[in-house]
């Protein structure tokens, strides 16, 4: 009996063997680099919803948090918050200073909260905390009164003159809201009213009388950015209006006077909200408000702004030209966006460089 070898049938069986398990390997490597691809998109995107100054949740990184446990517990209370005195911080020892103030500012926040809490820095010196679950106003202006206490003992300095002081507006869910964006709104709308009583304080969005956040400039009829230089100039702009620094007014006169001697470039920007026809008065002035926030926070230091009217805000750029100007106009107009929300209006601006007033004559 003879034995009969197939060698080429076995080799071929071996090299099928041979080519699974390269396939294998194969589709393991894959795998493992697929994996690898998906941890690094979500450290990225971990990192992307962290404030990379302070460690906290940043914008981005807060609200479908927040949401989430709004959803699973239907209770909690907002803080929004900044420093009265921050910018003068700024101007007096430098941004690297500046950047020293927030994150001591941060790490006392996180001190002063809860482990359940959700603290971010939305931008700027702009914090915010959400506290979920019930608690009683009493419970809220204690827990108000600790962070203020706290964050302003972790910012003393030594040797440093500017005081930094915490001004803080609160929302409650469900009654002021039950959702980020409108928890955020309102307790906005408490931190202007905060800031508009003299800053260094807090106070709860149900405590706004609305009847006075219609002021007497908001009766003012819409003008043109010339008809509005032109009252200026003439002493003719009248009532009570807002401003950012003060006497808008005086200000306007005194560079048109200097302008000259100074050869300094100033430009006088008017923004206006549209499609506010059919809208209700408070939904405009919700936006208003937005619009002024992100003209105030844009602005940098001897920059001026004021309401004119219920639908526009005026502001005076100092040292800047026509093309700083666009940036800077650009820059208001995205962050206004940003924190507008569904009610966004459109928005529209008009430019005009102060020129000295006795050139004219």
């Amino acid at each position: 009996m003879h034995t009969v070898f197939q060698p080429e049938a076995m080799s071929g069986e071996n090299k099928r063997l041979i080519e699974l398990e390269k396939m294998k390997k194969n589709l393991e490597y894959q795998l493992q680099e697929m994996a690898k691809t998906v941890e690094k998109q979500q450290e990225m995107l971990a990192m992307a919803k962290r404030d990379p100054l302070t460690g906290l949740r940043n914008r981005l990184g807060i609200p479908e948090l927040v949401n989430d446990r709004l959803r699973a517990e239907q209770e909690g209370v907002f803080f929004i918050m900044d420093m009265d005195n921050f910018k003068s911080v700024n101007d007096t020892y430098g941004h690297m200073e500046g950047d020293h103030v927030l994150t001591k500012f941060a790490r006392a926040l996180k001190g002063a909260v809860d482990a359940r809490d959700i603290a971010a820095r939305l931008g700027g010196d702009e914090f915010v905390v959400f506290s979920p679950g019930h608690s009683d106003k009493c419970e809220v202006k204690a827990k108000a009164q600790r962070i203020v206490r706290q964050i302003e003992r972790g910012l003393v300095a030594p040797g440093r003159l500017v005081r930094v002081t915490i001004s803080m507006g609160i929302a409650c869910a469900p009654t002021d809201g039950v959702t980020y964006e409108a928890l955020y709104g309102n307790a906005d709308k408490a931190l202007y009213g905060v800031k508009k009583a003299g800053k260094n304080g807090y106070r709860f969005y149900d405590d706004l009388d609305e009847s006075r956040c219609i002021e007497a400039v908001c009766d003012r009829p819409q003008c043109s950015l010339e008809e509005i230089t032109s009252n200026l100039r003439e002493r003719k702009m009248e009532g009570s209006f807002e401003v950012e620094y003060t006497n808008f007014e005086n200000i306007y006169r005194f560079m048109e006077r200097n302008l000259i001697r100074d050869r300094r470039e100033v430009q006088c920007v008017l923004f206006t909200l549209e499609d506010h026809i059919d809208a209700d008065e408070m939904l405009i002035q919700g936006q208003l408000e937005h619009l002024q926030h992100a003209v105030v926070s844009s602005l940098r230091k001897g920059d001026v702004t004021t309401k004119y009217s219920s639908t526009q805000v005026l502001a005076l750029l100092m040292d800047v030209n026509r093309e700083n100007t666009d940036m800077v106009v650009n820059r208001i107009l995205a962050r206004y966006r940003a924190e507008a929300g569904k009610d966004v209006m459109h928005v529209l601006y008009d430019i005009q460089q102060l020129r000295d007033c006795r050139a004219e004559g």
